[in-house]
């Protein structure tokens, strides 16, 4: 059974508000609506209208680059908010976002969080704050990433996701063509670090599960 006000808290940025205040925020949402594997929440261009929270499922965002290839931005998993922005000022998207698994989406629009706006000052610095948050997190990825080799790339990402997974034994949290897009290389780029480390003992792989040795 969906609980609309667990779905609103347990979205980091609405964490510690008063009950009466999570509780309106519930009453003006829009919750669980399906949407299927491989279908756009948004596209670029569209209006950013509301509030996304990811109740179930796992979202990609990534935006097209000149020459028409794929660059993955970040993932939304479970709990995570996306299009901050609609509830601040009329915007377009710049990015796509699809659903990489079949997800159940909320959404609050701007409209009605606006009249909640003015009852409750803290929202705004909440979200402000999960603005600084995803901003801190692409400038940490590009300077942690950037100046690193293909093989070194993929390396620091294991690294970095084992210490998130707690094991040696992964499991890749996304299709390797979206880790390739991610991690800034050629599908084809990936495929062959992934053959070398294994050819060097480094890990081992099958499907999603890498193991790290």
């Amino acid at each position: 059974m969906h609980d609309p006000v667990a779905c609103v808290r347990g979205a980091e940025i609405f964490n510690g508000l008063d009950d009466d205040v999570v509780k309106a925020l519930a009453a003006i949402s829009t919750h669980q609506r399906p949407v299927g594997k491989g279908t756009a929440l948004y596209e670029p261009g569209t209006p950013v209208a509301a509030l996304l929270v990811v109740d179930r499922g796992r979202v990609k965002v990534m935006r097209a680059t000149p020459d028409g290839q794929e660059k993955v931005l970040y993932f939304l998993g479970p709990h995570s908010v996306d299009s901050e922005a609609a509830l601040f000022a009329e915007q377009t998207h710049q990015n796509e976002a699809v659903a990489v698994e079949d997800s159940l989406v909320c959404t609050i629009r701007r409209q009605d969080f606006e009249t909640l706006l003015e009852q409750s000052p803290k929202l705004a610095v909440r979200l402000l704050n999960a603005f600084g948050t995803r901003l801190t997190a692409l400038e940490t990825r590009s300077a942690r990433y950037g100046t690193l080799t293909a093989q070194a790339r993929l390396q620091q990402y294991l690294e970095d996701l084992s210490a998130q997974q707690g094991t040696r034994h992964l499991q890749l949290p996304m299709s390797k063509r979206d880790l390739a897009s991610w991690l800034s290389v050629t599908p084809e780029t990936l495929s062959r670090q992934f053959t070398k480390l294994t050819a060097e003992g480094v890990l081992t792989t099958s499907g999603q599960k890498v193991t790290l040795h």
